[in-house]
Protein backbone atom coordinates (compact mmCIF):
# COMPACT_ATOMS: atom_id res chain seq x y z
CA UNK A 1 0.00 0.00 0.00
CA UNK A 2 1.37 3.51 -1.31
CA UNK A 3 1.97 5.48 1.76
CA UNK A 4 0.96 8.72 0.04
CA UNK A 5 -2.73 7.70 -1.24
CA UNK A 6 -2.84 11.63 -2.94
CA UNK A 7 0.15 11.10 -4.69
CA UNK A 8 -1.53 8.12 -6.56
CA UNK A 9 -4.24 9.81 -7.96
CA UNK A 10 -4.58 12.42 -10.09
CA UNK A 11 -7.41 15.15 -9.27
CA UNK A 12 -9.80 15.35 -8.83
CA UNK A 13 -10.25 14.15 -5.23
CA UNK A 14 -12.59 15.39 -2.80
CA UNK A 15 -13.30 18.39 -1.04
CA UNK A 16 -15.08 16.48 1.75
CA UNK A 17 -15.40 13.27 2.79
CA UNK A 18 -18.37 11.80 5.14
CA UNK A 19 -19.05 8.84 7.25
CA UNK A 20 -23.09 8.07 8.11
CA UNK A 21 -22.74 6.29 11.71
CA UNK A 22 -26.22 6.98 12.13
CA UNK A 23 -26.92 3.68 13.71
CA UNK A 24 -23.19 2.92 15.48
CA UNK A 25 -23.34 7.01 16.77
CA UNK A 26 -26.28 5.46 19.55
CA UNK A 27 -25.59 1.80 19.43
CA UNK A 28 -24.46 0.17 23.04
CA UNK A 29 -23.62 -2.72 21.03
CA UNK A 30 -19.70 -4.21 19.97
CA UNK A 31 -20.57 -6.80 17.05
CA UNK A 32 -18.61 -6.69 14.19
CA UNK A 33 -20.67 -4.02 12.09
CA UNK A 34 -20.30 -1.18 14.93
CA UNK A 35 -16.24 -2.53 15.45
CA UNK A 36 -15.92 -1.82 11.66
CA UNK A 37 -17.46 1.48 12.06
CA UNK A 38 -15.76 2.63 14.58
CA UNK A 39 -12.49 1.54 13.71
CA UNK A 40 -12.73 3.06 10.16
CA UNK A 41 -13.61 6.33 11.42
CA UNK A 42 -10.59 6.22 13.74
CA UNK A 43 -8.40 4.84 11.52
CA UNK A 44 -9.32 7.57 8.63
CA UNK A 45 -9.27 10.06 11.55
CA UNK A 46 -5.35 9.06 11.98
CA UNK A 47 -4.36 9.14 8.15
CA UNK A 48 -6.16 11.03 6.04
CA UNK A 49 -4.71 14.56 6.66
CA UNK A 50 -1.34 13.26 6.58
CA UNK A 51 -1.89 11.93 3.07
CA UNK A 52 -3.47 15.28 1.86
CA UNK A 53 -7.17 14.15 1.78
CA UNK A 54 -9.78 15.58 4.17
CA UNK A 55 -10.41 14.53 7.45
CA UNK A 56 -13.51 12.56 7.36
CA UNK A 57 -16.91 14.26 9.04
CA UNK A 58 -19.28 11.89 10.94
CA UNK A 59 -22.51 12.87 10.32
CA UNK A 60 -26.19 11.11 10.84
CA UNK A 61 -29.02 11.57 9.10
CA UNK A 62 -32.82 12.68 9.76
CA UNK A 63 -35.56 13.61 7.34
CA UNK A 64 -33.90 13.16 3.91
CA UNK A 65 -30.92 15.12 4.71
CA UNK A 66 -27.69 14.46 6.50
CA UNK A 67 -26.40 16.48 9.59
CA UNK A 68 -22.48 16.77 11.33
CA UNK A 69 -22.57 14.99 14.93
CA UNK A 70 -21.44 17.73 16.82
CA UNK A 71 -20.15 17.70 20.47
CA UNK A 72 -23.91 18.09 22.00
CA UNK A 73 -25.46 15.83 19.69
CA UNK A 74 -22.35 12.88 20.37
CA UNK A 75 -23.08 13.35 24.13
CA UNK A 76 -26.47 13.15 23.79
CA UNK A 77 -26.00 9.88 21.02
CA UNK A 78 -23.29 8.28 23.76
CA UNK A 79 -26.14 8.39 26.78
CA UNK A 80 -28.40 6.93 24.43
CA UNK A 81 -25.82 4.16 24.02
CA UNK A 82 -25.08 3.61 27.54
CA UNK A 83 -28.55 2.59 28.15
CA UNK A 84 -28.72 -0.27 25.61
CA UNK A 85 -25.25 -1.37 26.98
CA UNK A 86 -26.49 -1.83 29.72
CA UNK A 87 -29.87 -0.98 31.14
CA UNK A 88 -30.26 -2.63 34.14
CA UNK A 89 -26.94 -0.93 35.53
CA UNK A 90 -29.21 2.61 35.23
CA UNK A 91 -31.90 1.21 37.24
CA UNK A 92 -32.16 1.69 40.90
CA UNK A 93 -31.54 -1.32 43.44
CA UNK A 94 -35.09 -0.93 44.70
CA UNK A 95 -36.85 -1.52 40.96
CA UNK A 96 -33.87 -4.42 40.45
CA UNK A 97 -35.10 -6.46 43.69
CA UNK A 98 -38.69 -5.71 42.59
CA UNK A 99 -38.32 -6.89 39.16
CA UNK A 100 -36.66 -10.05 40.37
CA UNK A 101 -38.88 -11.04 43.20
CA UNK A 102 -41.87 -10.33 40.69
CA UNK A 103 -40.19 -12.86 37.47
CA UNK A 104 -39.50 -15.67 39.98
CA UNK A 105 -43.16 -15.45 41.85
CA UNK A 106 -44.91 -15.26 38.32
CA UNK A 107 -42.69 -17.65 36.47
CA UNK A 108 -43.58 -16.34 32.98
CA UNK A 109 -40.43 -16.50 30.61
CA UNK A 110 -40.80 -13.79 28.83
CA UNK A 111 -41.43 -11.36 31.79
CA UNK A 112 -38.10 -11.24 32.73
CA UNK A 113 -37.05 -10.26 29.34
CA UNK A 114 -39.24 -7.44 29.44
CA UNK A 115 -38.38 -6.21 33.14
CA UNK A 116 -34.85 -7.45 33.65
CA UNK A 117 -33.78 -7.60 29.86
CA UNK A 118 -30.10 -8.72 29.04
CA UNK A 119 -27.06 -6.19 28.18
CA UNK A 120 -27.42 -5.24 24.62
CA UNK A 121 -31.14 -5.58 24.83
CA UNK A 122 -33.80 -2.81 26.24
CA UNK A 123 -37.41 -4.53 27.24
CA UNK A 124 -39.96 -2.62 28.65
CA UNK A 125 -36.90 0.52 28.49
CA UNK A 126 -36.73 0.23 24.65
CA UNK A 127 -39.99 2.80 25.05
CA UNK A 128 -38.05 6.04 26.81
CA UNK A 129 -34.89 4.93 24.71
CA UNK A 130 -36.55 4.84 21.34
CA UNK A 131 -38.65 7.91 22.29
CA UNK A 132 -35.57 10.04 23.33
CA UNK A 133 -32.67 8.78 20.45
CA UNK A 134 -36.27 10.35 18.21
CA UNK A 135 -36.36 13.34 20.32
CA UNK A 136 -32.89 13.92 19.54
CA UNK A 137 -32.94 13.46 15.71
CA UNK A 138 -35.83 15.76 15.46
CA UNK A 139 -33.97 18.22 17.04
CA UNK A 140 -30.73 18.39 14.69
CA UNK A 141 -32.12 21.07 12.87
CA UNK A 142 -31.15 23.04 16.00
CA UNK A 143 -28.55 21.69 17.27
CA UNK A 144 -26.12 20.36 14.30
CA UNK A 145 -24.97 22.00 11.27
CA UNK A 146 -26.92 20.71 8.14
CA UNK A 147 -24.80 19.20 5.22
CA UNK A 148 -25.66 21.17 1.69
CA UNK A 149 -23.99 18.68 -0.59
CA UNK A 150 -21.75 19.63 -3.65
CA UNK A 151 -20.13 17.99 -6.82
CA UNK A 152 -17.13 17.87 -4.46
CA UNK A 153 -18.52 15.41 -1.86
CA UNK A 154 -17.79 11.81 -1.08
CA UNK A 155 -20.07 10.10 0.87
CA UNK A 156 -19.24 6.92 2.91
CA UNK A 157 -22.18 4.93 4.06
CA UNK A 158 -21.01 1.97 6.43
CA UNK A 159 -23.81 1.51 9.27
CA UNK A 160 -26.68 -1.23 9.32
CA UNK A 161 -29.57 0.60 7.53
CA UNK A 162 -31.53 -2.77 7.53
CA UNK A 163 -32.61 -0.92 11.09
CA UNK A 164 -32.43 2.33 9.62
CA UNK A 165 -33.46 2.64 6.26
CA UNK A 166 -34.32 6.69 6.18
CA UNK A 167 -30.62 7.36 4.97
CA UNK A 168 -31.84 6.61 1.68
CA UNK A 169 -33.63 9.75 0.79
CA UNK A 170 -30.58 11.81 2.34
CA UNK A 171 -28.19 9.87 -0.02
CA UNK A 172 -30.59 10.62 -2.76
CA UNK A 173 -30.91 14.31 -2.28
CA UNK A 174 -26.73 14.21 -1.58
CA UNK A 175 -26.71 12.52 -5.01
CA UNK A 176 -28.55 14.52 -6.93
CA UNK A 177 -26.21 17.53 -5.81
CA UNK A 178 -23.84 15.37 -8.07
CA UNK A 179 -21.88 13.98 -4.21
CA UNK A 180 -20.53 10.22 -4.73
CA UNK A 181 -22.31 7.54 -2.51
CA UNK A 182 -20.38 4.83 -1.29
CA UNK A 183 -22.32 1.90 0.57
CA UNK A 184 -20.69 -1.21 2.61
CA UNK A 185 -22.24 -4.48 2.41
CA UNK A 186 -21.83 -6.98 5.29
CA UNK A 187 -23.19 -9.97 3.74
CA UNK A 188 -26.63 -11.08 2.13
CA UNK A 189 -27.37 -13.89 4.59
CA UNK A 190 -31.24 -13.06 5.21
CA UNK A 191 -31.60 -13.46 1.85
CA UNK A 192 -29.52 -17.11 0.98
CA UNK A 193 -30.14 -17.93 4.88
CA UNK A 194 -33.60 -17.13 5.38
CA UNK A 195 -33.85 -19.74 8.18
CA UNK A 196 -31.95 -18.04 11.04
CA UNK A 197 -33.89 -14.54 10.41
CA UNK A 198 -37.58 -15.25 9.63
CA UNK A 199 -39.63 -14.26 6.78
CA UNK A 200 -40.28 -10.69 7.90
CA UNK A 201 -36.95 -9.67 8.46
CA UNK A 202 -35.84 -11.32 5.10
CA UNK A 203 -37.97 -8.93 3.09
CA UNK A 204 -37.54 -5.92 5.33
CA UNK A 205 -33.27 -6.75 3.90
CA UNK A 206 -34.33 -7.28 0.84
CA UNK A 207 -35.80 -3.48 0.56
CA UNK A 208 -32.26 -2.47 1.90
CA UNK A 209 -30.40 -4.16 -0.12
CA UNK A 210 -32.46 -2.98 -3.42
CA UNK A 211 -32.24 0.83 -2.01
CA UNK A 212 -28.01 0.39 -1.66
CA UNK A 213 -28.07 -0.31 -5.21
CA UNK A 214 -30.36 1.73 -6.66
CA UNK A 215 -28.58 4.61 -4.77
CA UNK A 216 -25.16 3.74 -4.64
CA UNK A 217 -22.15 4.46 -7.16
CA UNK A 218 -20.30 2.16 -5.31
CA UNK A 219 -20.28 -0.78 -3.28
CA UNK A 220 -17.94 -2.57 -1.28
CA UNK A 221 -18.09 -5.67 -0.18
CA UNK A 222 -16.34 -6.97 3.15
CA UNK A 223 -14.94 -10.05 1.29
CA UNK A 224 -14.42 -11.32 -2.22
CA UNK A 225 -16.98 -14.08 -1.63
CA UNK A 226 -19.84 -11.27 -0.63
CA UNK A 227 -18.72 -9.30 -3.57
CA UNK A 228 -19.70 -12.01 -5.63
CA UNK A 229 -22.87 -12.42 -3.95
CA UNK A 230 -23.60 -9.11 -4.57
CA UNK A 231 -22.20 -9.08 -8.16
CA UNK A 232 -24.60 -12.36 -8.65
CA UNK A 233 -27.47 -10.43 -7.13
CA UNK A 234 -27.10 -7.73 -9.25
CA UNK A 235 -26.79 -9.96 -12.25
CA UNK A 236 -29.67 -11.91 -11.65
CA UNK A 237 -32.29 -8.93 -10.88
CA UNK A 238 -31.02 -6.52 -13.15
CA UNK A 239 -34.54 -5.91 -14.70
CA UNK A 240 -35.53 -4.81 -11.17
CA UNK A 241 -33.37 -1.72 -11.05
CA UNK A 242 -33.93 1.42 -12.26
CA UNK A 243 -30.10 2.14 -11.94
CA UNK A 244 -26.64 0.26 -10.57
CA UNK A 245 -23.70 1.01 -8.57
CA UNK A 246 -20.86 2.18 -11.24
CA UNK A 247 -19.04 -0.85 -9.59
CA UNK A 248 -18.95 -3.49 -7.02
CA UNK A 249 -15.76 -4.16 -5.08
CA UNK A 250 -14.03 -5.65 -1.83
CA UNK A 251 -12.12 -4.78 1.17
CA UNK A 252 -10.00 -7.09 3.90
CA UNK A 253 -11.46 -6.03 7.16
CA UNK A 254 -8.78 -4.78 9.58
CA UNK A 255 -8.08 -7.62 12.33
CA UNK A 256 -5.96 -5.71 15.47
CA UNK A 257 -7.90 -4.61 18.51
CA UNK A 258 -6.44 -1.37 19.41
CA UNK A 259 -4.61 -1.57 22.83
CA UNK A 260 -7.25 -0.37 25.08
CA UNK A 261 -7.63 0.99 28.96
CA UNK A 262 -10.28 0.30 30.81
CA UNK A 263 -10.71 -2.00 33.86
CA UNK A 264 -11.24 -5.48 33.56
CA UNK A 265 -13.67 -7.05 36.29
CA UNK A 266 -11.98 -9.98 38.48
CA UNK A 267 -14.13 -12.70 37.12
CA UNK A 268 -12.53 -12.11 33.84
CA UNK A 269 -9.01 -11.68 35.51
CA UNK A 270 -9.53 -14.74 37.35
CA UNK A 271 -10.67 -16.64 34.75
CA UNK A 272 -8.42 -15.41 32.34
CA UNK A 273 -5.61 -15.44 34.29
CA UNK A 274 -2.15 -14.10 32.62
CA UNK A 275 -0.29 -16.91 35.00
CA UNK A 276 -2.26 -20.13 34.43
CA UNK A 277 0.86 -22.27 35.70
CA UNK A 278 0.25 -20.05 38.55
CA UNK A 279 -3.41 -20.84 39.07
CA UNK A 280 -2.54 -24.48 38.21
CA UNK A 281 -5.87 -24.23 35.84
CA UNK A 282 -6.11 -24.36 31.98
CA UNK A 283 -6.95 -20.56 30.86
CA UNK A 284 -10.42 -21.54 29.16
CA UNK A 285 -10.88 -21.87 25.06
CA UNK A 286 -12.79 -18.76 24.12
CA UNK A 287 -15.66 -17.68 21.27
CA UNK A 288 -16.52 -14.18 20.15
CA UNK A 289 -19.82 -14.49 19.03
CA UNK A 290 -23.52 -13.05 18.99
CA UNK A 291 -26.05 -15.56 21.14
CA UNK A 292 -27.85 -16.38 17.65
CA UNK A 293 -28.67 -19.51 15.72
CA UNK A 294 -26.50 -19.17 13.02
CA UNK A 295 -23.12 -18.72 15.09
CA UNK A 296 -23.81 -22.26 16.49
CA UNK A 297 -23.42 -22.22 19.91
CA UNK A 298 -25.03 -25.48 20.40
CA UNK A 299 -22.45 -27.44 17.54
CA UNK A 300 -19.50 -25.97 20.38
CA UNK A 301 -21.49 -27.07 23.32
CA UNK A 302 -21.81 -31.16 21.70
CA UNK A 303 -18.25 -30.77 20.82
CA UNK A 304 -17.20 -29.55 24.77
CA UNK A 305 -19.67 -32.16 26.39
CA UNK A 306 -17.74 -35.17 24.40
CA UNK A 307 -14.79 -33.27 25.36
CA UNK A 308 -15.89 -33.33 29.46
CA UNK A 309 -16.23 -36.88 29.49
CA UNK A 310 -12.92 -37.06 30.00
CA UNK A 311 -11.10 -33.82 29.86
CA UNK A 312 -12.52 -31.86 32.68
CA UNK A 313 -9.28 -29.64 32.86
CA UNK A 314 -10.90 -28.21 29.85
CA UNK A 315 -12.79 -24.83 30.01
CA UNK A 316 -14.70 -23.11 27.99
CA UNK A 317 -15.86 -19.35 27.77
CA UNK A 318 -18.66 -17.81 25.31
CA UNK A 319 -18.73 -13.67 24.87
CA UNK A 320 -21.15 -12.06 22.95
CA UNK A 321 -24.44 -10.20 23.35
CA UNK A 322 -27.82 -12.32 23.35
CA UNK A 323 -29.21 -11.92 19.68
CA UNK A 324 -32.36 -13.68 18.52
CA UNK A 325 -34.15 -16.67 18.30
CA UNK A 326 -31.81 -17.90 20.95
CA UNK A 327 -33.64 -18.58 23.84
CA UNK A 328 -32.45 -22.33 23.41
CA UNK A 329 -29.03 -21.91 23.88
CA UNK A 330 -29.15 -19.32 26.52
CA UNK A 331 -31.41 -22.00 28.46
CA UNK A 332 -29.18 -24.63 27.45
CA UNK A 333 -26.19 -23.15 29.07
CA UNK A 334 -27.75 -21.66 32.40
CA UNK A 335 -29.22 -25.13 33.29
CA UNK A 336 -25.77 -27.16 32.13
CA UNK A 337 -23.70 -28.98 34.73
CA UNK A 338 -20.57 -27.59 34.20
CA UNK A 339 -21.69 -23.74 34.40
CA UNK A 340 -19.16 -21.75 36.39
CA UNK A 341 -17.30 -25.03 36.58
CA UNK A 342 -16.15 -25.26 33.31
CA UNK A 343 -18.85 -23.19 31.31
CA UNK A 344 -18.26 -19.90 31.36
CA UNK A 345 -20.52 -17.09 29.70
CA UNK A 346 -20.32 -13.20 29.61
CA UNK A 347 -23.04 -10.95 28.03
CA UNK A 348 -21.73 -7.23 28.36
CA UNK A 349 -17.58 -7.76 27.77
CA UNK A 350 -16.11 -4.47 27.28
CA UNK A 351 -13.27 -3.70 25.06
CA UNK A 352 -10.44 -3.74 27.56
CA UNK A 353 -12.52 -7.10 29.01
CA UNK A 354 -12.42 -8.71 25.46
CA UNK A 355 -8.36 -7.66 24.46
CA UNK A 356 -7.57 -9.48 27.79
CA UNK A 357 -9.79 -12.41 26.74
CA UNK A 358 -8.09 -12.68 24.04
CA UNK A 359 -4.35 -12.17 24.91
CA UNK A 360 -4.72 -15.13 27.33
CA UNK A 361 -7.13 -17.75 26.20
CA UNK A 362 -5.93 -21.02 24.91
CA UNK A 363 -7.02 -20.91 21.37
CA UNK A 364 -10.30 -19.48 19.62
CA UNK A 365 -13.42 -21.35 18.38
CA UNK A 366 -15.42 -19.88 15.64
CA UNK A 367 -18.11 -22.70 14.82
CA UNK A 368 -20.23 -20.48 12.58
CA UNK A 369 -22.41 -21.83 9.75
CA UNK A 370 -22.30 -18.71 8.03
CA UNK A 371 -20.60 -15.61 7.67
CA UNK A 372 -19.74 -12.85 5.51
CA UNK A 373 -16.30 -12.52 7.07
CA UNK A 374 -15.38 -13.60 10.42
CA UNK A 375 -13.98 -11.19 12.04
CA UNK A 376 -12.80 -13.03 15.24
CA UNK A 377 -10.99 -15.48 13.22
CA UNK A 378 -8.52 -12.17 12.03
CA UNK A 379 -8.73 -11.28 15.26
CA UNK A 380 -7.42 -14.10 17.10
CA UNK A 381 -4.75 -14.35 14.63
CA UNK A 382 -3.73 -10.88 15.34
CA UNK A 383 -3.00 -12.17 18.89
CA UNK A 384 -1.18 -15.15 17.62
CA UNK A 385 -3.80 -17.48 18.77
CA UNK A 386 -4.56 -21.21 17.51
CA UNK A 387 -7.77 -20.52 15.98
CA UNK A 388 -10.39 -23.31 15.06
CA UNK A 389 -12.85 -22.45 12.27
CA UNK A 390 -15.59 -24.27 10.65
CA UNK A 391 -14.57 -25.88 7.13
CA UNK A 392 -16.42 -23.00 4.75
CA UNK A 393 -15.74 -20.92 2.22
CA UNK A 394 -15.93 -17.69 3.80
CA UNK A 395 -13.50 -18.97 6.84
CA UNK A 396 -10.98 -20.39 4.06
CA UNK A 397 -10.77 -17.36 2.48
CA UNK A 398 -10.06 -15.51 6.03
CA UNK A 399 -8.23 -17.55 7.77
CA UNK A 400 -6.00 -19.12 4.78
CA UNK A 401 -3.65 -21.32 6.46
CA UNK A 402 -3.17 -20.28 9.73
CA UNK A 403 -6.45 -21.84 11.22
CA UNK A 404 -7.14 -25.04 12.01
CA UNK A 405 -10.66 -26.03 10.01
CA UNK A 406 -13.39 -28.62 10.96
CA UNK A 407 -16.44 -30.46 9.68
CA UNK A 408 -19.88 -28.74 10.66
CA UNK A 409 -21.46 -32.27 10.42
CA UNK A 410 -19.64 -33.56 13.61
CA UNK A 411 -18.90 -32.23 16.87
CA UNK A 412 -16.28 -34.70 16.99
CA UNK A 413 -14.56 -33.36 14.48
CA UNK A 414 -13.71 -29.98 16.73
CA UNK A 415 -13.32 -31.96 19.61
CA UNK A 416 -10.88 -34.31 17.91
CA UNK A 417 -8.74 -31.18 16.81
CA UNK A 418 -8.70 -29.53 20.06
CA UNK A 419 -7.62 -33.21 21.75
CA UNK A 420 -4.59 -32.77 19.22
CA UNK A 421 -3.80 -29.49 20.07
CA UNK A 422 -3.65 -30.51 23.72
CA UNK A 423 -0.79 -33.11 22.97
CA UNK A 424 1.20 -30.46 22.10
CA UNK A 425 -0.32 -27.17 23.43
CA UNK A 426 2.35 -26.88 26.16
CA UNK A 427 5.55 -28.44 24.95
CA UNK A 428 7.90 -26.90 22.22
CA UNK A 429 6.65 -28.71 19.50
CA UNK A 430 3.57 -26.76 19.29
CA UNK A 431 3.16 -24.29 15.73
CA UNK A 432 0.99 -20.74 16.14
CA UNK A 433 -0.15 -18.85 13.05
CA UNK A 434 3.21 -16.13 12.00
CA UNK A 435 0.72 -14.43 9.26
CA UNK A 436 0.43 -10.68 10.13
CA UNK A 437 -3.18 -10.01 9.52
CA UNK A 438 -4.11 -6.71 7.47
CA UNK A 439 -4.10 -3.58 10.00
CA UNK A 440 -7.00 -1.51 10.13
CA UNK A 441 -5.33 1.63 8.74
CA UNK A 442 -4.46 -0.80 5.36
CA UNK A 443 -7.74 -1.52 5.45
CA UNK A 444 -9.19 1.90 5.48
CA UNK A 445 -6.60 2.55 2.93
CA UNK A 446 -7.79 0.14 0.65
CA UNK A 447 -11.56 1.06 1.20
CA UNK A 448 -10.39 4.56 0.55
CA UNK A 449 -8.66 3.73 -2.54
CA UNK A 450 -12.19 2.19 -3.62
CA UNK A 451 -14.08 5.17 -3.20
CA UNK A 452 -11.29 7.40 -3.92
CA UNK A 453 -11.21 5.71 -7.86
CA UNK A 454 -15.02 6.06 -8.49
CA UNK A 455 -15.03 9.52 -7.27
CA UNK A 456 -12.35 10.32 -9.87
CA UNK A 457 -14.34 8.09 -12.59
CA UNK A 458 -17.26 9.49 -12.37
CA UNK A 459 -16.25 12.88 -12.18
CA UNK A 460 -14.20 12.31 -15.28
CA UNK A 461 -17.04 11.13 -17.20
CA UNK A 462 -19.00 13.78 -15.74
CA UNK A 463 -16.85 16.43 -17.09
CA UNK A 464 -16.81 14.81 -20.31
CA UNK A 465 -20.81 14.74 -20.90
CA UNK A 466 -19.82 18.86 -19.86
CA UNK A 467 -17.45 19.36 -22.62
CA UNK A 468 -19.18 17.63 -24.75
CA UNK A 469 -22.17 19.30 -24.40
CA UNK A 470 -20.85 22.88 -24.84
Amino acid sequence: MTSNIRNTFAHPLPERIFVDASHTCASGKNSGIERVVRSLLAECGHWCESDGLPVPQSVTHHAGQFFCVENQVEKQFMHVASLEANVRSKLPNWYLGLAERLCKSLKYPRLRKWLLPEAGHLGLFKIPHNLYDSWIRRNLPWNSSAVVPKTQDLFLLPDAYWTRRGVWAAAEAAREQGATIATLIYDLIPLTHPQYVGTKRQEGFRRYLHQAIEHSDLIVAISRTVQEDVEAYIRDHRCQFNRIPSSVHHFTLGAELSLVQGEVRPAVLELFSVDAAVTKQKNPYLMVATFDPRKNHHYLLDAFDILWKTRTDLRLCLIGRVGSLCEDVIQRIRSHPALNKQLFAFYDIQDSELQHCYQTCRGVIFPSIVEGFGLPIVESLWFGKRTFASNTPIHREVGKNDCVYFDLESPSSLATEIEKWELIADTPAHQLPTRRPTTWTESSKQLMMHCLNTFRLLRTDSDRVHNKAA
